[in-house]
């Protein structure tokens, strides 16, 4: 890279034209990236969900769930497999291992669902195959409501806003939650039922004969061809009710004589309210790939023009909107960016006391970041979280590189009072091959997160070609822009100038430090095993402190929402449940910094009608006086314990990220087996272990029973002596309680279905229940109670599956400051103590399972990084031994970074980590530039210990001015406090926090484990197991030097032989 550097200072032009392209492009480019709040990551997981109107979950278990697990656990590369079972649903979850393609792995579901289909029960509907798309997520939700009844709202919402916004560029669909559909509902009378002599069957049948519209072919009619049509359908409720059913002795029986007929609307399954009244939810998810921020616009500027033409009590409320939490996360990304830049280079001019100076190296940050979204591009990146934090980072780090040779330039003109131009060249020249090998190793440090597995790894991907991209551009820029520009803008030291030392290094405080660092440094060379023992003794206290640290898989967020998800005992109807949310919710909304609660009753998939979600929006975080987790904290110990006698199991906590509510507890446990009943004891005192354990709330388990239930047991000797099928029994049952759609209304281009029901009084009365007709082949109808018991009990309210065997799931949630990892491991080792047998497994789930593979992810990470760095050193030095020297700074700083964690009551979590990682890259670039130049020191002839402590001293002012750039480039994240403020800190206060604590260990341990090294290396027995290896290194250094370094290194100036560069031989 060395003749880029001097090419670029010979033909100016050139390099302005290479520079000007890159951040031309990059312009042009950041444009067209998308904005998202996450990575575009594809995660394996399918999801087969069914429906099964009116039966119980043993039933679903056995006809549906079980054979769709069947079905599909032949795939290949499967993970994991999950199912529940509910009344009338199935949901089976399929996780296959990261490296199977999503789209490969549905088709193959679907292609497994399509072979067992014949053998699915009777009134099935159809599996539904899906794939989990954290971009699918709602963008935007709308709360639709009014004085109008809840059927009509959501006509409107479904014929106006629905059918609007679905056309808006980038929307890929809007679903209504909450909603209340038109039905036409037919409600029979079973006593009118009995006077004919029918049942349920005939009503149904009749309505689908008599209310058909059949095509009729066409007729030629001379030179005319004429389309026939079977006219069948009604054209009113008023015909539907006059239309004849049945005939009972030549006598017709019309749908009035035996049934009520509504224009109604079908049953609730979801309930939702805002503020405590009633509303419907639009839910509005982009087309993948889309940006989030253009859809959201174009959607408001739709919903401008909707609201204005509402009808009069209606009203339109945004609960949910994503482009909010982007939109702040990008503005204050570059606020931080501008901010550190600017304290970035404030640091420089501080230092060198020259403007012109400053800009340069300055110029350096918006050069390579503004070049870096064209690489981004290229790669398929997108703008969010990952990467904006990225950039933000990478701020302190894109400016080394420049202020590295920029300080060696304005050295060479200071004190070896060189021209611009030939300084440009030759102090260049000097330290090109230090910064190419701190630049390629800082690399080698985040490509490793391109193969970091797991989910988290998916994510961290995006980080490490942001900042890889970054560091690589401010190489060519240090090469090219800042030696050109320091050429020409730099002032030549003035002839005949007295300028002193200490003005030579940016006055006298500076030379005040820079002998106190020689003194210090030339007292540690001659006692270098104190030093060596210190910096051992500093080394091991990382195992202490390791332990004390908590250990979380993210920092605690204040994203201005959170959620109390409340499950109310079994056999609590829909209205119960909403009745009770909304209590809940008035009383949320009472506390301080809570705008409005938006409550949605069984909005799970599995339309549990004792479940409810309290949404509570905050204002925003510079407009209130109390943290997101303060009103969480009350809500759990104020609000939700006055409904302790209910029986309630609630939990409260941040909204998941990636859609749904409470599915991902920083606690989920999983326990599968073959006995339900051990199952269920694992599941109390699991839930009595968790509850004992100080830092966990919010205790619950997956195992319900006690859901009422009615046995209906079919006598079959009895029902075959009158005739009567057990299917004749189950069908007409099914279709008087849960109701059976017969045929539809067709009305202004719409279709309505045509549900037919036995009416409320006879459906909600046991006795009259038993008095229901079912169909015979020899008496016409029997009464139900004929052919049938009816008794009541209890069941289970879910059944689920882990693997195949039936599981129990144990989830709990944490208070700020509880160790996740401390309390895991203490559950699974109390769980293992409860004397299992072998026919039992227990695994972590969820969030739990992904804490244990985010740290094994990141030693993979570590361990590749360590490698690539050791392998490109070695090059750059030409030695074994020397860089292994540099990466012991490495470990060094790790002690340092625990202890800002401790202090600042933080956590070890995947940011934290990623900090650290950061560390690794920056901190070892202080090694490097003193072993560097100490090498060439001795190679122009200069004793070791003397070349080290002018090595030293010659790179403390770019050392410290790298360090404190680095560090003031952070500070805007260490002192944030708007939107994302959790994550900038916890990363940026381990990075500040291990640089600046582990700054003078470093400076002091480093050139004497360097001079240790070099004894080491003298050693008889030392040498000999190095000899053999000696011919690949040359050889293998010598490729890879060839290119990082295009020329040779120039002759040294005569009058400086104490700190001149010559050619680099090895040692």
């Amino acid at each position: 890279m060395r003749w880029l550097s001097e090419l670029s200072v010979r033909r100016s032009v050139l390099a302005w034209v290479i520079i000007l392209s890159l951040t031309f492009l990059g312009s042009f480019f950041y444009r067209r990236l998308n904005v998202e709040r996450f990575p575009n990551v594809d995660f394996p997981f399918v999801a087969v969900s069914t429906r099964l109107p009116g039966a119980s979950p043993e039933e679903v278990e056995t006809d549906v769930t079980n054979k769709i697990e069947e079905a599909v656990n032949t795939i290949s590369g499967i993970d994991t497999l999950t199912s529940t079972s509910a009344e009338g649903f199935s949901q089976v979850a399929i996780q296959f291992v990261l490296e199977k393609d999503v789209n490969v792995a549905a088709q193959d579901v679907r292609d497994k669902i399509s072979g067992i289909l014949p053998n699915l029960p009777a009134g099935i509907d159809p599996p539904v195959v899906s794939k989990l798309d954290p971009g699918a997520i709602p963008v935007l939700a709308l709360a639709l409501s009014g004085d109008q009844p809840i059927r009509d709202i959501t006509e409107y919402a479904d014929k106006v806003f629905k059918r609007q916004l679905e056309g808006t560029p980038g929307v890929g669909s809007v679903d209504i939650v909450g909603g209340q559909a038109r039905q036409i509902n037919v409600w029979i009378d079973p006593s009118r039922l009995n006077a004919y002599g029918l049942s349920a069957t005939n009503i149904i049948q009749g309505l689908q004969t008599q209310n058909i519209q059949v095509p009729g072919g066409s007729i030629d009619q001379g030179t005319q061809r004429l389309t026939l049509r079977t006219l069948g359908r009604v054209d009113s409720i008023a015909e539907l009710q006059h239309l004849v059913v049945a005939n009972r002795g030549g006598v017709p029986v019309r749908l009035a004589d035996v049934a009520r007929v509504e224009d109604g609307a079908a049953e609730r399954l979801t309930i939702a309210s805002l503020n405590g009244q009633p509303a419907v939810t639009l839910n509005i998810v982009k087309q993948s790939g889309s940006n989030t921020l253009n859809v959201v616009r174009d959607v408001k500027a739709r919903l401008a023009g909707l609201t204005s033409s509402l009808p009069p009590g209606y009203r339109m409320k945004i609960v949910s909107d994503q482009s909010v939490f982007v939109e702040a996360s990008t503005r204050a990304v570059q606020e931080h960016l501008m901010v550190g830049s600017l304290l970035a280079a404030v640091v420089v001019l501080l230092f060198l006391r020259d403007v012109r100076a400053t800009i340069i190296a300055a110029i350096a940050i918006p050069t390579s970041l503004i070049s870096t979204f064209t690489f981004m591009n290229a790669v398929g990146l997108t703008l969010n979280i990952v990467t904006l934090l990225a950039l933000a980072l990478v701020v302190g780090i894109v400016i080394d590189d420049a202020i590295v040779v920029l300080e060696n330039i304005y050295r060479f003109i200071r004190e070896k009072k060189m021209p611009p131009f030939q300084a440009a060249i030759e102090a260049t020249r000097e330290v090109g091959g230090a910064v190419t090998s701190t630049t390629m190793s800082l690399i080698a440090v985040f490509l490793p997160l391109a193969f970091m597995g797991g989910i988290v790894g998916r994510f961290m991907r995006s980080f490490g070609y942001t900042m890889a991209f970054a560091i690589a551009v401010s190489l060519l820029v240090s090469f090219t822009l800042t030696p050109m520009l320091s050429s020409r803008w730099l002032k030549g030291s003035r002839s005949g100038s007295t300028s002193s030392g200490g003005e030579a290094r940016s006055g006298r405080i500076y030379m005040a430090l820079e002998n106190a660092y020689r003194w210090l440094l030339q007292r540690a060379l001659r006692r270098r095993w104190v030093v060596a023992v210190l910096s051992l003794v500093v080394l091991f206290t990382a195992v202490p402190l390791g332990i004390a640290v908590n250990k979380n898989f993210f920092p605690d967020e204040d994203e201005s929402q959170f959620e109390a998800v409340v499950r109310a005992p079994e056999g609590w109807s829909l209205p119960t449940t909403e009745q009770l949310a909304n209590q809940m919710s008035t009383e949320i909304r009472r506390l301080p910094g809570v705008d409005y609660t938006m409550v949605s009753v069984a909005d799970d998939p599995l339309r549990t009608p004792n479940r409810a979600t309290i949404y509570a929006h905050m204002v925003d975080l510079d407009k209130r006086t109390v943290s997101q987790a303060t009103v969480v904290d009350r809500v759990r110990s104020e609000i939700l314990p006055r409904y302790s006698y209910l029986g309630l199991q609630t939990q409260v906590g941040p909204v998941s990220a990636f859609g749904g509510s409470g599915g991902f507890q920083p606690v989920d446990y999983v326990v599968s087996g073959p006995d339900l009943a051990v199952l269920t004891r694992v599941a109390e005192q699991g839930q009595a272990i968790l509850r004992k354990m100080p830092g966990v709330v919010d205790v619950r388990s997956s195992l319900i029973t006690g859901k009422p239930q009615l046995g209906i047991t079919v006598d079959r000797a009895r029902a075959a002596d009158l005739g009567v099928s057990v299917a004749n029994a189950a069908g007409a049952l099914n279709a008087l309680v849960a109701g059976q759609k017969a045929s539809t209304y067709a009305e202004q281009g719409q279709q309505y279905d045509i549900v037919v029901r036995a009416d409320a009084a006879y459906r909600d009365d046991i006795a009259a229940l038993s008095q229901l007709q079912v169909g015979s082949t020899t008496l016409g109808v029997v009464p139900l109670e004929q052919v049938v018991q009816i008794k009541r009990g209890v069941g289970p309210s879910t059944i689920d599956h882990y693997n195949g065997r039936r599981r129990v799931e144990l989830t709990a949630n944490l208070l700020p400051g509880a160790s996740q990892s401390t309390i895991l491991t203490q559950l699974d080792r109390e769980i293992h103590r409860l004397g299992l047998s072998a026919d039992y497994t227990a695994a972590f789930v969820g969030q739990a399972a992904e804490q244990g593979r985010q740290g094994q992810a990141f030693m993979t990470a570590f361990g590749l990084s360590f490698v690539f760095m050791y392998l490109i050193l070695a090059a750059q030095f030409e030695s074994w031994l020397h860089p292994v020297t540099i990466l012991l700074s490495l470990p060094l700083t790790v002690p340092f970074a625990l202890l800002s964690i401790l202090f600042l009551r933080d956590s070890l979590n995947i940011l934290s980590q990623l900090g650290i990682l950061v560390l690794f890259g920056v901190v070892k670039k202080n090694a490097i530039l003193q072993i560097d130049h100490a090498n060439q020191l001795r190679a122009a002839g200069m004793k070791r210990d003397d070349a080290i402590v002018a090595a030293s001293r010659d790179r403390l002012r770019p050392i410290l001015m790298t360090t404190i750039a680095f560090v003031a480039g952070m500070i805007p994240l260490a002192i944030s406090s708007g939107v994302g403020s959790g994550t900038n800190r916890s990363i940026s206060s381990v990075v500040i926090g291990g640089q600046t604590l582990s700054l003078i260990l470093t400076l002091i341990a480093i050139p004497v484990f360097y001079s240790l090294f070099d004894d080491l290396s003298k050693v008889r027995v030392l040498s000999r197991v190095i000899a053999p290896v000696q011919a690949g290194r040359v050889r293998l250094a010598g490729m890879l030097r060839g290119i990082l370094h295009r020329a040779p290194a120039a002759p040294p100036p005569a009058e400086q032989p104490d700190r001149v560069m010559v050619a680099e031989e090895g040692e």
